[in-house]
């Protein structure tokens, strides 16, 4: 569906599944949540849930990280009228704002804190189900929860930071092999894991801050009711007023009727006092502290993240010039090796030929005159024939290099095609013949020269260079046909 090579063509969402719940509880959940944005957008969502592995676990990782991924096409599903899927026109969720309002929507951000909210509504419907906590799908800043979010360590500094733990965990096990016990050493390795582990502990402490407001809060609210229920109990253990005291004067039939009970008067609410200029001062001067704290604290943290991004940068500028060089070298290395490969394939190569070329008077043929035009031509395809087979036992020697093969390869091909030209040329030289018999001997020791050729080395030589070869020797063979017609008709002598 998508026209341009850099298209998105998927969308993740991520959700952290409660891990009070069952595995089973889960799926559903992570289903139920994937149907109801596929729903939304019409699209098609494929849900993957994932769990912490043993391996994780022993590095660190919380073993209630249950999670799911769900991936969304960024395009609307139908059926067209074959019953199969079409994809059609982006999702209203990949809308830019600008598209989004030209269409009355909200921007993308108000649709993500819609999506939020979903997943809350349908996490909280489970999480009641089991009588569990519920979620909030507001931030901690939209909570009123004074809670920092941690920095991000990156692939880098989160790799420092397991390797250390993995070693750690060796040392320890190492001592216990031994007999002995290993403190495990739990320092952050990296500046971000101290300034993370910082925000952790400030964080525990807001924390252990709001448990105890609401402790009090709560112990405020159990004395309400206890006291509620003493007031209830006192008032039902009164006895009656004659029973109180047989000598007290009981009132009249009359009286009882004629005066109306009446209510006691409620006790008067206390008036709140009003804050003094000193407590008032005191708050101000503790409200300026803490928010003069809060700035150092992030002054602090920016320093340090500046610190160790340029620590970072300066590794990583370290590695990549470690890399170039030895990129460098092992590339000045590999060319001094061809180098000296190459020479050393060309000192071989001319022995091979003059190997072939000292044994060339053995293919001399009666009646053929090597120093003729002709007998030169066929002279060079024989010993060409011969450098063939010194070259490739050079090929299948145990001590030669790769690059000497894919040389003397090489060479193999010039000589293929170099057979070629010579046999190319040796025809056209025989033609020039003055005599019939001298043209018909040639001929044939050109035929018999060129079928050794490519008898010996059908297998080392290219279909392209085969059928050039297949070429000129149909040349030859009808040129020698046509010899013997002449002679037939006693045209030659």
């Amino acid at each position: 569906a998508e026209k341009r090579k850099d298209a998105r063509v998927a969308r993740e969402w991520l959700v952290n599944l409660p891990h009070e719940l069952s595995a089973e509880d889960r799926k559903e959940l992570a289903h139920s949540f994937a149907q109801t944005l596929a729903d939304r957008y019409d699209t098609i969502a494929d849900c993957a849930i994932h769990k912490p592995t043993d391996k994780e676990i022993e590095r660190g990782a919380d073993p209630r990280n249950f999670h799911a991924h769900i991936m969304f096409t960024t395009r609307c599903a139908e059926l067209d009228d074959k019953n199969e899927i079409i994809l059609t026109d982006k999702a209203t969720i990949e809308l830019s704002d600008k598209k989004r309002r030209s269409l009355g929507m909200e921007r993308v951000s108000h649709e993500i804190k819609d999506v939020r909210q979903i997943w809350e509504q349908i996490a909280n419907e489970k999480l009641a189900e089991h009588d569990h906590k519920l979620i909030d799908s507001r931030s901690y800043a939209a909570q009123g929860i004074d809670i920092e979010p941690q920095l991000k360590m990156g692939s880098v500094a989160t790799k420092l930071e397991r390797d250390k733990y993995e070693r750690e965990l060796r040392k320890a096990e190492q001592a216990k092999e031994e007999g002995k016990h290993y403190e495990i050493d739990k320092t952050p390795a990296t500046q971000l894991g101290t300034i993370n582990e910082i925000i952790n502990e400030r964080n525990e402490l807001v924390w252990g801050v709001e448990l105890a407001k609401n402790q009090k809060v709560n112990d405020a609210a159990d004395t309400i009711i206890l006291n509620g229920h003493k007031i209830k109990d006192i008032e039902h253990s009164i006895p009656p007023p004659q029973a109180i005291s047989s000598n007290l004067p009981k009132p009249s039939m009359a009286t009882t009727a004629d005066e109306p009970i009446k209510k006691p008067d409620p006790t008067p609410a206390l008036k709140p006092k009003a804050p003094t200029l000193d407590a008032v001062a005191q708050a101000m001067a503790m409200a300026q502290g803490v928010k003069t704290k809060r700035e150092n604290e992030q002054k602090q943290k920016e320093v340090a993240l500046e610190q160790q991004r340029k620590h970072e940068l300066a590794e990583q500028q370290k590695r990549e010039q470690a890399e170039r060089e030895r990129i460098e070298q092992a590339r000045a290395d590999k060319a001094r090796q061809l180098e000296l490969e190459n020479k050393k394939f060309t000192t071989d190569k001319r022995a091979l030929y003059d190997s072939a070329v000292a044994r060339a008077e053995q293919h001399t043929q009666k009646g053929i005159d090597p120093s003729s035009k002709s007998g030169k031509h066929i002279l060079a395809i024989a010993v060409a024939n011969d450098v063939m087979h010194n070259l490739n036992q050079y090929i299948d020697k145990v001590d030669t290099t790769q690059r000497q093969r894919e040389l003397a390869m090489s060479e193999r091909d010039k000589l293929t095609d170099f057979a070629y030209d010579k046999s190319t040329q040796a025809l056209t030289e025989i033609k020039k013949l003055h005599y019939t018999s001298e043209r018909k001997s040639h001929t044939a020791a050109l035929q018999g020269a060129l079928s050794a050729f490519t008898d010996n080395h059908s297998q080392t030589i290219e279909q392209t260079q085969q059928i050039a070869i297949e070429s000129v020797k149909k040349d030859i063979a009808d040129y020698s046909n046509e010899i013997n017609r002449s002679r037939s008709y006693g045209l030659g002598r």
